[in-house]
């Protein structure tokens, strides 16, 4: 597909995450400095791609996030519904490329995680794959995970590109003094703190968190913050905090002013996904200097590791357990974490971000992708 020679590019990016999610935001202010002009549309019924199109005229390039926001529906007979909606976004992603524009995809998750139709999200998933002009993830690893889940031929295998994602250091106030924020919090200001910061979804695992917690001993406390999925999960939390005076939790959705207490009062952010390829919410731990226990899943050993957190083995039934009590048991040891964390974070900076992904609509980027940090 030829590129134009003007250095002025058009994107139509959808769906519109922005009044949730920080990143789009993020990536768009980034593209706009470099001669990119965005016009951000949601997904829905009525032919999103198109509408988008009636908006702003046909443009350069069309950048696709969040798959399942156009083929996953809480409507009856979600599966079959799922392959209408996927063949109605293959049909518009054809015309497009029929108009010469090019077809970006930011692959995020695998699949839609709450697996509501999860044979049916996969084959549309397959199908655009081999349609887009470039595949984007964020990190080696999701590179793969992405191949072999969508069993890429190796010709579309090679439209993967590697853009990492970006931070969240200037995004959110950071300005209070942990003692501050855990005498706003009334919490013990000399006891490990650990939290789970987010929206609670069931693929999150705060239950087991909770009960993984529960089975320690010692003065630490747990904060479990964030607004419930539906009223299942908040019940299901509730149902795990119930007898334990360690564990406090704030279940509704926190103002942007207020992240930073939370944050800044923990020393270490527990995230036991059940599932995950790349994480926002780590990225954010990180970016406010805290050291992260997680699972050993998709970007997080490359980007955390050992030197950033505590991992463990999903597979590992004691895993989350053993790795909350190292966290717990060297608190100085998570500062350390926390530091190298925000250092990592920093260098992931939307500036390169949104540099390296001009470079991937104009065809330009290579594969793979290493912050000069990397190479030190």
């Amino acid at each position: 597909m030829t590129v134009p020679d003007s250095d002025q590019l058009t994107v139509l990016m959808c769906p519109d995450y922005r009044e949730s999610n920080p990143y789009q935001s993020e990536l768009i202010a980034g593209l706009e400095t470099r001669s990119v002009e965005v016009t951000a549309t949601d997904a829905g019924w009525a032919f999103p791609l198109l509408r988008g199109l009636r908006r702003q005229g046909v443009p350069d390039v069309l950048h696709l996030h969040w798959l399942h926001r156009f083929v996953i529906t809480n409507r009856r007979f979600p599966a079959a519904l799922a392959i209408l909606l996927g063949a109605r976004l293959v049909l518009e992603i054809a015309l497009l490329r029929a108009l010469g524009v090019r077809i970006v995809w930011t692959v995020h998750n695998l699949l839609d995680h709450e697996r509501t139709a999860p044979r049916s999200e996969l084959a549309v998933r397959h199908a655009v794959a081999r349609l887009v002009d470039r595949i984007i993830v964020h990190c080696d690893a999701a590179a793969d995970s992405v191949e072999e889940t969508y069993r890429l031929p190796e010709r579309v295998a090679d439209r993967v590109r590697v853009v990492p994602h970006g931070n969240f250091v200037n995004v959110y106030e950071n300005d209070v003094s942990q003692s501050t924020a855990r005498e706003r919090l009334d919490l013990p200001p000399d006891v490990p703190v650990v939290a789970f910061f987010g929206l609670i979804r069931p693929y999150k695992n705060v239950p087991g968190l909770i009960e993984a917690f529960k089975r320690l001993s010692g003065t630490a406390r747990l904060l479990v913050v964030g607004n419930p999925w539906n009223d299942d999960v908040a019940d299901r939390v509730r149902a795990a905090n119930a007898d334990d005076e360690r564990v406090h939790t704030v279940l509704e959705y926190v103002p942007e002013d207020q992240i930073q207490v939370y944050m800044r009062a923990t020393d270490a952010v527990a995230l036991p996904f059940d599932s995950v390829l790349t994480s926002g919410s780590v990225v954010l731990a990180m970016s406010f200097g805290r050291a992260v226990v997680a699972p050993l899943m998709g970007c997080l050993p490359g980007l955390v590791g050992s030197e950033g957190g505590h991992l463990y083995d999903p597979g590992d039934a004691e895993g989350l357990k053993v790795a909350l009590r190292r966290a717990i048991d060297d608190r100085e040891r998570l500062r350390e974490m926390g530091l190298r964390n925000r250092d990592v974070a920093q260098a992931y900076d939307w500036d390169r971000v949104a540099e390296r992904t001009r470079d991937v609509y104009t065809l330009d980027a290579a594969r793979t992708y290493r912050c000069p940090e990397e190479t030190k």
